[in-house]
This record gives C-alpha cells, structure tokens and sequence, in this order.
C-alpha cells in the first residue's frame, strides 16, 4: 500500500511540475533574436481578428530569466519568462502618447499570469468590459464572447509589456529553484533578481530601443509585493554600476521613473483585519460576527508567531489560513471580495475565466506567439504559502509561494520614496474587500519614511477630488513623490470597472500630473466647511489658546446665559403669536 501511495506522490509531482513550471532541462540558455519574437499577425488576425485594430509592432516569446556569464552559461536549469510587447506606432496614437516611456504590467496571485490583465483589463484588445455590480460570464459561455478593441487601452499612452512571472506562471518555465526542494526558501528578493536577470536580457536583445524608455512599473492585488521588490532591484542595479565601470560592465542602466500599484497587498497585519471591519462598514455583517472574527485573527496572528506551522492570512488565490475571508462570505451572502457588489461569483474568479483559458490555449494563438509550451492555466493551482502539517499532496502542488519572512513591503517602498526618489502611486477601487482602500490608507500612514510627519498631518496633506471625463473619479492625497488615490464605483478591478478613469490615471502617472483638482471640504476645530477651492484657517496651539483665554472664557458664558433667558421667555412669547406645540398636530 505505501509503494502504491509513493508511485502516486512521484507521478503526482511529475504531473503537477510538468503542466505548471516545466524547466529547460533541455539547453543552456541562449537569448533569442529579435526577429525570431515578432508576433505573426497573420495567425493572431486569423483566429482573433480584433487584434488588427492595433497599429503598431507586437513582440512575445521567452527570455531566460538568468544573467548568462561563464557560470550559468552551460546549465541546463533555469527559468525563462514569457512576456508580450506592444510598441504602438506613435503616429496612429493620440497626442498625449508617450513615445519615451514603457510601463510593465504584473499580476498577483500570487502565480498568476499577466496575460489575464492583458486581455481583462487594460490591453489593446479586450474582452468586453463591464462595470461594477455587474458579473462576468461565466466561463461556459466565455468561451464563445468576442474579443474587442479596447478604447481604453493603456497603449494608447505609452508602450506596454506583459510578463508571466515568476517561473512557472502561465507559459513561463521554471527552475529547479522555484519547483524543488528550495522552493520554500524562495523569497521576494529571488523574484526581483529572476526579473532583474529577465530584463537585462530584454535590453540586449532590443538595443536602445529599450534602453532609452524610461520605465514604470506597474500591476495589481499581490503584485503588490512583487512592484517594490522589482523596482528596488532595478535601482540597486543602476547603483552598483555607477560603483563599478559601467564602460566594462555587460549589464544596461535601467531608467525607473514610477511605479503605480493597484488595490494592492503590501502589508500583512495591517490590512489582514480590515477586510473584518470593511465588512460591517458595508453593513455586511453584523457586530457580534465582528467580534468574533476579530478575535480568531488574533488568535491566528499570535499562534503564527508562536507557532511556526501557522502562516498569515491571505485573501486572494491563496488557500485562506486564518479562514477570514472565507468566514466573511459565508456571513454576508457570498458577496464577491473583489467587488461587493456582486455575489456568488467566487467560484467563477477561482478558475480559468473561459475565454482566457480558450485563446491562450488555442495552437494558433499559440504560433504566433512564439510559445514554447503548449498548456496555459491562469492561475498555478495550490499556489500560497505552506503550512508545516499540509497534506504532502497539496504541499506538491504550491509551486508559487509567498516569501515566508517578508509581511511587508512598506520598507521597500520607502526605499524606492526617499533613496530612489521615484513617483509611488497607490491606488485602490472603493468596492474591493479584500484589498480594501481603508486597509492600504492604513498601511501607508503607519510606513516609516522621510515624509511620514507630513503625510499624516491634514493641515499639509489635504484631500482632494480627481476629475476625469468631467466628473468626481475618486479622491487623492498626495506628499512629495507619494500619491494615494481611491477611485470611485471601482472593485478589485479598476481597469476593469473604471477604464477610462484608469486611462486618464496612468496618463498622469507618465506624465507626472496629480490627481488634485479640487479640493474638498473639510472641517478644522469645529469650524464650517473649508469652501472649495480655499484653504482652511490655520488651527495651531495659540489658537486653542485664543478660545480658552479668560475673555474667550466670559463670552462663552455670557452666551450662555442669554440662550437660558431666550429658552424661558420665548414658549410664552409663541402662546401670545398664536402658536401651537407640535404634539398637538395631528399628522394625518
């Protein structure tokens, strides 16, 4: 019986490795010409004719994700990442296109591919958007919908870049690294050097026409994690070649301007408990289920410190530890936790979403894309982190897995604010649950960094509104380099839900332009509300002074005694005009 169990754990783990992160066992890594990535149109067109509506030049296939010197020259472990590019031509673009730049995309998950943002949200062939509240189709019908031009696509803007990442996401192929028994000691600091490795090998393969762009990075959900540790390995590289030779040196200096992360996951401990408290905001769930909710997180909380086999709660793809989130559904109705509009959709979220699945799986598709592989799944299934008494099955099957040490990447991101000094978008959709905008404003107010005591202080950081399309989109505060920006009627998804708000937001982002149009009222030391467009008086200590001064004192109580005279008189007063208490009225 136990020789059977192990035949089956061996071919298990054969199954699972070979549809999920095949390596390249096969070769040494060799980077692949230009020419040989050209996307064939004729066979994408013929399939998908939509894809015709995109002027300009399209590039995808797999670049090892290794920096090829004397030691990895000859392995024959190693990743490769697949990635496509779209280079509209500038011409066919609007006017406000940036020709200058190049913004990466990523998706979460994690182990979920960027293909999926690609063709959901903000690629420049879509399919058919729809907004929140409102279900997508399921994935028996999916399959059959039409792909469309998207008008709101962010090629439009600027050039864009879709890479399945880290190894064994979607087409990508994975190392040893990522599949064998290292796999658990993988961290966020090995996806930055695989991409690092990744995108050097990019820049010698397209020249200066990838060199001279300047670089964002971009994504959403988990992605969260992956855009400051990416970014932050671009900005070390670009250090440690100003230190040496760069003449000498076979690696590119990497222009990073920004980065913009989306309903983000960033901070463990404190956006875990919001989604609680996001909940009964919403009058999702009652009270007495908070309470209780609350305190299995922080039994959970304290049990993985205490307890090395217990790890933090994940709301997204990720097997739910703490059982939070899926406590918090079963309590409100199934709401959907991407947008809480909608319910009963979290079945359809958890697998391939039909048409996806369908084009990316299509032979042709497959072609003209230069694939090596020939199985494409959206999301690696079991992927999340490990806990000490899984079953050896499904410890098998999470090939992707969160970094075991790291809860949070605020220090990152004050890095990338104060040492890279780079422009950090923040923004959040107002329906989210999982990553709810409450949990991220949070988060952000409690990281340590240069402009901390300002960020927090409302008398320098003022709310305002964002308008786009001529009407309220959201409401943004902003500090130095740091921008946090809610957006509203928008879920998980804002690409999605909001996409032409989500375009006219990326534009700002390249184009270094805040969301502070107007600004919203507010009330300082009980005073009236600040009107628009002006400043509030100052309210500092010599004013709390000023009220509480022995005049200030005597007036308040000379006021006082009026109001009591005025109370007592006027009911006489109101007899003699002839006027009648409201209880007599009676109300028909």
């Amino acid at each position: 019986m136990k020789a059977l169990q192990l035949i089956f754990l061996i071919a298990t783990a054969s199954t699972a490795t070979g549809n999920q992160g095949r390596s390249n066992s096969m070769h040494a890594p060799k980077l692949p010409h230009r020419n040989d990535l050209k996307v064939k149109r004729n066979l994408l067109e013929g399939v998908y004719p939509a894809f015709s509506t995109f002027i300009g030049d399209m590039y995808a296939g797999m670049v090892p994700a290794v920096l090829i010197d004397d030691e990895t020259s000859n392995s024959e472990d190693f990743s490769s990442y697949m990635f496509w590019l779209f280079q509209p031509d500038p011409e066919a673009t609007v006017e406000t296109f940036r020709s200058d730049t190049l913004v990466i995309w990523l998706n979460g998950g994690p182990g979920c591919s960027s293909f999926c943002g690609l063709l959901t949200e903000n690629g420049p062939v879509t399919i058919p958007k729809f907004g929140p509240g409102i279900q997508a189709p399921n994935p028996a019908s999916a399959a059959d919908a039409p792909l469309v031009e998207n008008p709101f696509a962010w090629t439009k803007k600027t050039a864009m870049i879709y890479v399945e990442q880290p190894g064994g996401t979607g087409f990508s192929t994975a190392s040893t690294k990522w599949t064998g028994k290292e796999a658990e000691k993988r961290t966020e600091d090995d996806v930055a050097e695989s991409f690092y490795a990744f995108f050097q090998n990019l820049y010698t393969v397209f020249g200066e026409e990838l060199a001279e762009k300047k670089i964002y990075v971009t994504g959403e959900s988990y992605a969260g994690m992956y855009i400051p540790a990416i970014a932050r390995s671009f900005y070390i590289g670009n250090q440690n070649l100003e230190t040496k030779s760069s003449q000498s040196s076979p690696l590119h200096f990497i222009d990073i301007r920004g980065v913009a992360i989306g309903n983000g996951w960033i901070d463990v401990d404190t956006q875990g408990p919001t989604s609680i408290d996001y909940a009964w905001w919403h009058h999702m769930i009652d009270l007495p289920t908070r309470r209780v909710l609350h305190k299995k997180w922080d039994e959970c909380i304290t049990g993985m410190i205490t307890d090395s086999s217990i790890e933090p709660f994940h709301s997204l793809t990720t097997p739910d530890e703490c059982g939070i989130m899926t406590a918090v559904m079963e309590a409100s109705g199934s709401t959907f936790t991407y947008d809480v509009l909608t319910y009963d959709a979290y079945p359809a979220i958890m697998n391939d979403p039909g048409l996806t699945g369908t084009f990316f799986n299509n032979k042709d598709v497959q072609e003209a894309l230069n694939v090596q592989k020939d199985y494409w799944r959206q999301c690696v299934p079991g992927s999340g982190r490990r806990r000490l008494q899984d079953h050896p099955l499904h410890r098998m099957r999470q090939l992707i897995l969160l970094d075991q040490d790291r809860r949070s990447v605020l220090p990152w991101i004050a890095e990338l604010l104060d040492d890279a000094k780079i422009d950090v978008l923040v923004y959040n959709g107002d329906l989210d649950l999982a990553c709810n905008s409450q949990g991220t404003e949070l988060a952000l107010e409690a990281m340590d960094w240069s402009g901390k005591e300002g960020w927090i202080d409302p008398q320098i950081t003022k709310w305002y509104n964002w308008i786009s399309s001529d009407q309220p989109a959201g409401h943004t505060k902003k500090f130095k380099n740091l921008e946090f920006l809610v957006v509203y009627n928008s879920g998980h998804f804002v690409p999605i839900n909001q996409a032409e708000h989500a375009l006219d937001m990326i534009g700002r982002l390249l184009d270094n332009k805040s969301f502070q149009d107007v600004e919203l009222p507010r009330f300082v030391a009980g005073k009236a509300a600040t009107p628009l467009g002006k400043s509030p008086p100052a309210y500092s200590s010599s004013t709390v002074e000023t009220y509480w001064s022995p005049m200030g004192l005597a007036g308040f109580f000379l006021g006082a005694a009026a109001s009591y005279v005025i109370l007592m008189i006027f009911p006489k007063y109101r007899h003699l005009r002839g006027y009648e208490q409201l209880s007599s009225v009676q109300i028909n």
